[in-house]
């Protein structure tokens, strides 16, 4: 082929300014109207291209005759890379520009006559060609060798088809499920409707649209593939498949004739025989989202009766079939909308599907990007509360970054596992030391308990006044004695009071005052009976109401044991230093009591005794029983909590 041959082939070259004008005038955006016939020669080609949006168009003049040349002059084969039911595809090394391209080469025994199958080859060219749009592969140049061969170049593509992706995932294949998420299948879906509503909007109707015919590349490109069978609005031709479909049996199926397209993926009307619209790729579009999200199909059979059969039924949900848990209810109904079997109530158009699609993505978008941030709080709150657990002058204040930071990924996704988890381990997982905040609550609370036990305390001092008739009845021989012991009740039980009525008087430093003058009482109320017998079981059970009333500290418990002891052993070290008269005698194997302050009359002695007794059994027994009380209620109620939290968050770990 000469270079003027050459030029006239291959449209590639370089236009000069007034070509550039010319075509920058006169070329309007194409649009196919009418398209060869089958029986049309290649040589005799005449097209015009689909209409635009305005409804105009141009002539395509007939390929001159330099289109017949030696192809192996300018394509090289490399490999056959397969075979459809018109002709062959070969990857083929382009010797004028350096590319690998595709070829396709007619079959000549694909059916029907040379010319109808030519023709048809040419068709799928034109339409191919003509709908310059990034989703569909663009052809080159088309031509016939001189040995007969027509053929067509076009861009060769590579990745893998849709049909492969679903299949590689459904047997979970590792590599293609790390490659291909769902996210990225919806989005190439989205593409997909895109490049559908592009070829209605140029009057082409693609009729075979399903996951085979759907290639994604290595590097995000999306390509609709086979334009073979596809419709052109305002043409009669309607190019059978290499292998029409018969439809034999009883029922509404019962008919004979070619049906364009796949079983499986034809639309109801489509089944019928009847026009085929935009809806009609609609439906084959809701399909493959179908197969998408339930790696299954929507319609099955054993035969292709069978299939047919099926696609006159309604369509159910993908997460209905089984094994395809997880699909948002929104997808179930673009899926639904689509495959409706009235067409009227599907998607106006593919865009319409496309926006759907998108809507989704973006609210998914949205909750992508919130659990990044999810993630981030709840790494930022994890290193917050490590470094709390170190330890040190910071870690209060580490530890309350990190709850913080635990609140923001909650806030943003109240369902987050790990948050959740994170908080329960917190929550539920007793601390090692009380935070100084939450100690200073405590401490509130402590006061508030205390100032209540002082006054319990201060009526327990004030029934102690119920003995002082009884001592006067018995016949008192120590007056002062007596006197002393009254005015030290009375200054206890005003004390008491006085601590009770405000918690801010129940600190330490103010129950300090009040265990001196218990035990003082304790030690004067020796006087009494002496030291062994009655001062014992009452020290100790003012020192056990003090503890559990009043919430000692471990200081607090040992300065009321020494008391005690002092109470009971220094009027006792007084009286065997003749400090004090004794207490005791033991004559012949008796101890004898000596009354230092009344006399001891047998049966007032003996009521007396009694109720000394009685006080000692009885008033402990109330101190502690009300503080156990409180304590149990305090466990309860902290019991209830952890156990309403434990129904809220999710369950710890197992270790």
């Amino acid at each position: 082929m000469d270079g003027l041959a050459a030029r006239k082939f291959y449209p590639g070259r370089m236009p000069d300014k007034k070509d550039s004008d010319r075509r920058t005038t006169e070329r309007r955006p194409p649009d196919i109207d009418t398209l060869p016939s089958p029986t049309a020669d290649v040589d005799s080609l005449a097209a015009t291209l689909l209409s635009d949006k305005q409804g105009e168009h141009r002539a395509v003049a007939p390929p001159p005759p330099e289109t017949v040349f030696d192809a192996a002059s300018r394509y090289a084969l490399r490999r056959v890379l397969g075979a459809g039911g018109m002709g062959e595809v070969r990857l083929c090394a382009d010797a004028w520009i350096g590319r690998d391209v595709a070829m396709k080469v007619v079959k000549p025994s694909s059916g029907g006559s040379a010319s109808e199958t030519r023709g048809r080859f040419l068709r799928e060219a034109c339409v191919q060609g003509q709908l310059e749009h990034p989703s569909v592969v663009p052809v080159y140049d088309i031509g016939r060798t001189p040995d007969g061969e027509t053929f067509f170049t076009m861009k060769r593509i590579g990745g893998h088809t849709l049909e492969e992706i679903v299949d590689g995932l459904r047997e979970g294949a590792a590599a293609i499920a790390a490659d291909y998420t769902r996210r990225k299948l919806l989005s190439a879906m989205s593409q997909v409707c895109l490049a559908v509503a592009y070829a209605h909007s140029r009057g082409v109707v693609h009729r075979d649209l399903k996951p085979a015919n759907v290639m994604l590349g290595d590097f995000g490109e999306v390509y609709v593939l086979d334009w073979g069978v596809a419709k052109v609005a305002g043409s009669s031709e309607a190019a059978p498949t290499a292998s029409p479909v018969t439809i034999t049996g009883g029922g509404p199926l019962t008919q004979a004739g070619s049906l364009v397209g796949t079983p499986g993926y034809m639309a109801p009307e489509q089944v019928r025989g009847e026009p085929v619209t935009p809806a009609t790729d609609v439906y084959a579009l809701g399909l493959m989202l179908f197969e998408v999200l339930a790696l299954d199909r929507a319609h099955g059979g054993a035969t292709i009766e069978a299939l047919l059969a099926s696609s006159l039924c309604r369509v159910c949900a993908p997460s209905e079939r089984a094994g395809a848990a997880g699909i948002p209810p929104e997808l179930d109904a673009i899926c639904q909308r689509a495959t409706a079997l009235d067409p009227a109530e599907r998607y106006a158009s593919a865009r319409a599907m496309h926006q759907a699609i998108e809507a989704f993505l973006d609210g998914e978008r949205d909750a992508e990007r919130r659990g990044d941030l999810v993630r981030a709080h709840l790494a930022a709150a994890r290193a917050a509360l490590a470094r709390a657990a170190d330890g040190g002058p910071e870690a209060e204040q580490h530890r309350a970054e990190g709850i913080r930071e635990l609140g923001r990924a909650v806030a943003l996704d109240p369902s987050d596992e790990g948050a959740l988890r994170t908080i329960s381990e917190i929550v539920l997982a007793p601390p090692e030391r009380l935070p100084p905040e939450a100690r200073a609550e405590l401490k509130a609370v402590e006061l508030r308990d205390r100032a209540a036990a002082a006054h319990r305390m201060a009526a327990m001092y004030a029934a102690w006044l119920a003995l002082v008739p009884m001592v006067l009845w018995m016949g008192v021989e120590n007056r002062p004695a007596l006197a002393g012991l009254i005015v030290l009740v009375i200054a206890a039980a005003a004390y008491m009071t006085w601590v009770g009525s405000s918690p801010e008087r129940a600190r330490p430093r103010y129950a300090r005052v009040a265990f001196g003058l218990n035990f003082l009482l304790v030690a004067w109320s020796a006087t009494i009976f002496g030291p062994f017998v009655f001062t014992p079981g009452i020290a100790t059970s003012s020192a056990a109401g003090f503890v559990i009333s009043l919430r000692a500290n471990r200081i607090t418990r040992r300065a009321l044991a020494v008391l005690s002891v002092a109470a009971v052993f220094v009027p006792t070290l007084l009286q065997w230093a003749g400090v004090l008269p004794p207490s005791y005698s033991f004559e012949h194997g008796v101890i004898v009591i000596h009354p230092l302050i009344a006399d001891f009359p047998p049966a007032l002695t003996r009521f007396a005794w009694t109720a000394v007794t009685l006080a000692q059994l009885v008033l402990p027994a109330l101190l502690i029983g009300r503080a156990a009380e409180a304590l149990v209620t305090a466990e309860e109620r902290n019991f209830a909590q952890a156990w309403r939290l434990r129904q809220l968050l999710p369950a710890a770990p197992a270790k």
